[in-house]
């Protein structure tokens, strides 16, 4: 009976060595597993900061394309002024000369 009882005893003492094994590696898994997802927030910060970057970039080009566009727009109309003047004073010399 006492070989029993020792074999029942190494029996739970190994299945207790053997949980506080599976704990430990659980243990570890979820701190690791912890870790990963930390990282991952922080990526997703970065990628949230990123994506509000590039937002404020895209405004910022929309506006300086509309500028664009209406400078573009006046150096026309200034040029065309221009070239009406000049027409009406090579008008005006050439009235002069006869």
């Amino acid at each position: 009976m006492a070989m029993r009882q020792e074999l029942e005893r190494m029996t739970l003492e190994s299945a207790a060595a053997g949980i506080d094994a599976a704990l430990a590696r659980l243990e570890r898994g979820v701190k690791s597993a912890a870790e990963r997802l930390g990282g991952m927030t922080g990526l997703e910060n970065e990628a949230k900061r990123l994506a509000n970057d590039r937002a404020q970039l895209a405004y910022a080009l929309d506006r300086m394309t509309a500028r664009a566009n209406r400078l573009d727009k006046s150096a026309a109309d200034v040029s065309k002024r221009l070239i009406a003047a000049m027409e009406k004073v090579r008008s005006a010399l050439s009235k002069e000369e006869n």
